[in-house]
């Protein structure tokens, strides 16, 4: 009988959302001998969700695409998941989503993750203890060997492979008409500064934010969002540390990124800025290929905001003045 119950379930894909107890159901198929016995919906427009407890008490998040955006989206998660090795895992202070297993539903996958705990904190409630654990766990993820990624497949990016990424959307942005001129050879002088671009690759988070950073007790005890999860130019995972909103605490946060990862490159946080400022130009390029007016108008002040404070603010600066620049044999 139960078996046929979600033999019913796996017939209507798509005509009907699932509840929690479908879902809680569904979720024995991909972990055999899973027993429920709470559930509470989560559920979103676009992907059914349950928070489930089992037997033990464990939480677990039990999730179903309900498009197929949702389902490319899903789908690139586990596969970034999935290279989450536990030898990966025994190096990090927090934790990371777990995969227990999937199954499929009509056209989607439905996954059972171990549910994180913590909550993501507010930029107002980040004090110097917290702080100081964010950049401790940054460091943490930047220092993963990224050999152990690699062998997951996942995307590997160059010093090489950034440039060309960020002279292209310069190069679309400035074909608009629409930046400021001062802040378009800002970024163009970026491009050309070879020494910007001198850093190894390392591991990332690749959508790094401060809503992905889950919380307790003044620590990160976990970090979700690992979509993008790859080999790349860490300065990614540092770029939201340079926008207004992380104004009071970032330099906490870089002090204890640097102090736990020495060998961090000298002109990271300058490309942090420099990958923030080409978001701006890519929500830009978003609402003209989109032809989104509203998005277009939005972007259009946002860069003149970007602008008005950037300009002339020396401890904005992406790149170093010739005569203030380090002789190349000086120690």
């Amino acid at each position: 009988m139960w078996q046929e119950g979600l033999a019913g379930l796996r017939a209507y894909p798509g005509a009907m959302g699932h509840t929690a107890l479908m879902l809680s159901a569904l979720a024995t198929s991909a972990v055999p001998g899973f027993q429920a016995v709470s559930t509470q919906t989560l559920s979103s427009a676009e992907k059914d969700v349950a928070l489930v407890h089992d037997v033990n008490q464990v939480p677990w998040l039990v999730e179903l695409p309900t498009s197929a955006s949702a389902e490319a989206a899903h789908a690139e998660t586990l596969r970034a998941v999935r290279a989450l090795s536990e030898g990966l895992r025994s190096r990090l202070s927090f934790r990371v989503p777990r995969l227990a297993g999937t199954t499929e539903v009509g056209q989607h996958t439905l996954s059972v993750c171990e549910y994180l705990p913590g909550q993501a904190p507010s930029a107002h409630k980040v004090t110097p203890i917290l702080a100081a654990s964010i950049g401790t766990a940054l460091a943490q993820i930047h220092s993963l060997p990224t050999s152990s990624v690699q062998d997951f497949d996942r995307p590997a990016e160059s010093a090489i492979d950034s440039l060309r990424e960020c002279a292209g959307i310069v190069d679309r942005a400035a074909a608009t008409g629409l930046i400021p001129q001062a802040l378009l050879r800002r970024w163009e002088t970026a491009c050309e500064d070879s020494s910007l671009w001198q850093f190894e690759p390392t591991v990332i988070h690749g959508l790094m934010q401060l809503g992905h950073l889950l919380v307790e007790n003044e620590n990160v005890v976990a970090v979700d969002q690992w979509r993008d999860f790859r080999v790349g130019d860490p300065a990614r995972d540092l770029a939201w540390l340079t926008t207004p909103a992380a104004s009071e605490f970032h330099m906490a946060v870089v002090t204890s990124y640097r102090s736990a990862r020495t060998s961090a490159d000298r002109w990271v946080m300058q490309r942090a800025r420099f990958y923030a400022e080409l978001d701006v130009a890519k929500w830009l390029l978003h609402g003209m290929d989109s032809h989104n007016e509203t998005i277009t108008e939005d972007a259009t002040a946002m860069l003149s905001a970007l602008h008005d404070r950037v300009s002339g603010d020396m401890d904005q600066a992406l790149t170093q003045p010739i005569s203030q620049a380090k002789h190349p044999l000086e120690n």
